[in-house]
């Protein structure tokens, strides 16, 4: 099974002369929702909705899929937890529930179902609708206490635990909902094991996967309105949120609204007041966010989040975001003001079978591997160097460039100049290479063009005349060319670590993987920052490495909990048929049942994650 094979609209290659859409996996279904095996196929991050509250029912809350959560958590403001029983009415909140949980026998007791019963427990909370930004309070019997493992504690951490449903891509779960303080993480819900059990697979490499097919075709301009004014909208591979233009901002915490003046195209303005959700923080800046009620030109309206900045010197005065491009929308490179005439589906669009690929991807060119970006404004394609120079040679001259292979060795390019273009005062001569992208080989022209002083290493950007049926660009993953096989996988699975064999769990809702090290030790090597560490687990397998340090992680932390900084090195990893050499933080898990997690980064090439089965690939 090939990843294109499940998404049915993910093509094998975007610059490959004939194209064609595969086939489903059989028994399953691509409209309106991704299944297989009559379970949903999630994304990393979807969109769900508390179907049985009237005032949220048609209101879409941001969750993260994690399948190594043993529970689904969702954010609650004013969490109060009180008892009728006469035993227990002078106590309220986290002291109530350490003294139900010590008069049950402590954290390590097995509580019978009905346990918490007879305490006549309940609990009050406020939910913030995503539109409005009003509180909805709401009162509901507690279910049980959730005791929750501490990273920097050996004390657990308790919750309230209520039980509601929930519903995503039309499925509706009755399940249990820890309540808790989520406001320093972008999704408001985690959805853990207790809703997605014999409920759906996880796709880690993907974002809203079940929002793909009814996505909007939109170009990289295009027009719309807020409350009657025009604005300007634009594009951004980029950036994660969207931005909105305003002026004379003004925001009243205690109302939880932000006032701003709004212009249109035309320095038209007017002041708009909008529910403020919180503040976000971006290049050390802090700005408010809200969401906006933007008028389609069709008539439909549709609510974008978007943080609210002085945007006086951009021509557009809403630039969206990946955010709101996952759930909405796909861009085409042709063309602008698509939505001006009939809307297109995602799902329609690729019936004309155009290439599909994602912001950042990997190309081969003449044997260098190198990362290719998708442009709107480029029709020629360009490869950008540090440098190149023209040798005149009679009738056809020659140009010479260096590239940096996997080795890190220089190479030189040697090549016929084909033609020359003028751009902007600039010379860029046009050659012609050899391409390798997913599975396929080819031979295309491209420009060659020096790089910005900004930028560090030469790459490539995608032009409209690599993508002969247009090019559409689907913000949802990264990497969509690659070539690798799907596979099941359960939460838990055995995997090769370095020479060492032992269970690792697979957490869709980890960025990076992480292994267990002890005795870790900085140092420096001819000014390289290097670590040496010992990994040992619960079998006896113990094995001492020392490695570089790429990079270092700030862990977020939990309500109660304190950040960690982890260094972070890379560990060759094998599981079922897929070896990769990922990047891996090193942490003390000893307070853990497997001495290592798989992410995001590792889980992204074909897994398909269950989060109740265990050794899918064998033991």
């Amino acid at each position: 099974m090939k990843k294109a094979t499940l998404i049915c609209t993910l093509l094998s290659s975007m610059f490959s002369a004939g194209y064609s859409i595969a086939t489903p996996i059989p028994g399953t279904t691509q409209y309106p929702v991704y299944t297989l095996d009559d379970k949903l196929v999630l994304g990393r991050i979807e969109s769900v909705y508390y179907s049985q509250v009237d005032a949220l029912s048609d209101a879409a809350f941001t969750a993260k899929i994690d399948t190594g959560a043993d529970t689904t958590s969702i954010h609650a403001d004013d969490i109060h937890v009180f008892s009728q029983h006469p035993s227990y009415q002078h106590l309220k909140d986290d002291e109530l529930m350490s003294a139900v949980v010590e008069a049950l026998g402590g954290t390590k007791t097995r509580w019978a179902e009905d346990a918490f019963s007879p305490f006549q427990l309940y609990v009050r909370f406020s939910l913030q609708h995503p539109h409005s930004g009003e509180l909805i309070a709401i009162e509901d019997e507690l279910e049980r206490v959730a005791a929750i493992k501490s990273r920097s504690s050996e004390h657990p951490i308790f919750r309230p635990v209520v039980s509601m449903p929930l519903t995503i891509a039309g499925k509706e779960v009755e399940t249990e909902l820890n309540l808790t303080n989520r406001e320093q993480f972008t999704a408001p819900v985690l959805i853990g094991k207790t809703f997605l059990r014999n409920n759906a697979w996880v796709m880690s490499g993907y974002d809203y996967l079940q929002e793909q097919n009814h996505a909007t075709v939109i170009s990289n301009k295009e027009r719309v309105s807020i409350q009657g004014l025009e604005q300007a909208v634009g594009v951004s591979l980029s950036n994660r949120y969207t931005s909105v233009h305003g002026t004379n901002i003004e925001l009243d915490k205690e109302a939880r609204t932000v006032s701003f003046e709004l212009e249109s195209p035309n320095k038209k303005g007017q002041k708009i007041t909008l529910p403020w959700l919180k503040q976000i923080t971006l290049s050390g800046r802090s700005y408010p966010l809200v969401t906006i009620p933007v008028q389609l030109p069709d008539g439909h309206t549709q609510q974008w989040q978007a943080y609210v900045k002085d945007r006086s010197r951009s021509p557009y005065q809403i630039y969206l975001g990946r955010e709101t491009l996952n759930k909405h929308f796909v861009v085409d490179t042709r063309g602008h003001h698509l939505l001006d005439s009939n809307t297109v589906s995602y799902k329609a669009r690729i019936q004309d079978q155009p290439a599909v690929a994602s912001p950042i991807e990997n190309v081969t060119i003449d044997g260098i591997a190198m990362i290719a970006e998708p442009s709107f404004v480029v029709k020629t394609p360009i490869l950008k160097v540090t440098d190149f120079e023209i040798i005149e040679k009679g009738k056809q001259d020659e140009v010479v460039y260096y590239l940096r292979d996997k080795h890190g060795k220089e190479t030189r390019q040697v090549k016929p100049v084909i033609k020359k273009l003028r751009v902007a005062g600039s010379l860029r001569p046009v050659v012609e290479g050899k391409f390798e992208v997913g599975d396929h080989t080819f031979t295309r022209e491209f420009a060659l063009e020096v790089l910005a002083e900004d930028e560090k290493q030469p790459y490539f950007i995608v032009g409209e005349k690599m993508a002969k049926n247009g090019l559409l660009i689907n913000t949802r993953t990264e990497h969509l060319l690659e070539s690798y096989p799907l596979f099941r996988a359960g939460h838990i699975e055995m995997a090769e670590v370095e020479g060492l064999e032992f269970p690792v769990k697979l957490d869709t809702g980890a960025d990076v993987s992480s292994l267990h090290a002890e005795s870790i030790k900085h140092f420096e090597k001819n000014g390289t920052p290097m670590v040496t560490f010992t990994y040992r687990n619960k079998d006896g397998d113990s094995k001492e490495f020392t490695r570089e340090v790429v990079d270092s992680m700030r862990i977020k932390a939990r309500q109660g909990e304190k950040a960690n900084e982890r260094p972070v090195v890379e560990m060759r990893v094998s599981l079922g048929e897929v070896t990769k050499t990922i990047r891996v933080n090193l942490q003390d898990r000893s307070n853990f049942d497997y001495s290592m997690i798989l992410g995001k980064n590792f889980l992204r090439y074909g897994a398909l994650v269950s989060s109740e089965d265990k050794y899918l690939l064998g033991k």
